[in-house]
């Protein structure tokens, strides 16, 4: 009987994360339910839902995760710091297809500076609104040991909106799904 029981808590779990699948309504990273509300960045150029959950990185724990002066201008966090979304904006007028371009540079830029990073998996596609977007992944070490990696590069009017997300590698299923979500709602102001 107690595994009659457990079968019908499953599905009932099951169930109720079919009904959070969408930045609207939430989306189960593991156990915990992450809710989004539209942000506006860089002088709300940019529009993008992130985590309610987040919060702005504090410079202390920026200066010791980031290091270098080439760090995410925002970066978005967790609250225990392990799940990171981080942006700048790059003043640079790209022409059709260069994003492409620009993220093989950026790949290229991150094997010379660390011969063992594998590019694991890489997407050219657009954002909801048609802007070109170009990501790559790669497995990463950190302060808190092995980490999961993506850089998003997404073509604008006048700009170019570089991205970063990074998480613990075993939480990287959580978060795969969530993150393609996120950056495929960027929105530029019009």
């Amino acid at each position: 009987m107690a595994y009659l029981d457990e079968e019908i808590l499953e599905a009932k779990r099951r169930i109720e994360r079919e009904k959070y699948t969408t930045l609207e309504t939430g989306i189960y990273a593991g156990e915990e339910l992450i809710t989004f509300k539209k942000t506006s960045l860089f002088n709300e150029l940019i529009h993008i839902h992130l985590p309610e959950q987040f919060v702005l990185m504090p410079d202390l724990i920026k200066a010791v995760k980031y290091p270098s002066q080439n760090a995410p201008e925002i970066i978005m966090t967790s609250l225990d710091s392990t799940v990171n979304i981080g942006f700048n904006l790059i003043p640079l007028v790209l022409k059709d297809d260069e994003i492409v371009l620009m993220s093989e540079q950026f790949q290229n830029g991150l094997k010379n500076v660390n011969p063992s990073i594998v590019i694991k998996n890489r997407s050219d596609t657009k954002t909801i609104q048609g802007n070109e977007m170009s990501w790559f992944a790669y497995k990463g070490f950190h302060l808190d040991g092995q980490s999961y990696n993506r850089v998003y590069l997404i073509r604008l009017r006048k700009n170019v909106l570089h991205g970063i997300f990074n998480c613990n590698l075993q939480e990287q299923e959580n978060w795969i799904q969530i993150i393609e979500q996120i950056f495929v709602s960027v929105e530029e102001e019009l």
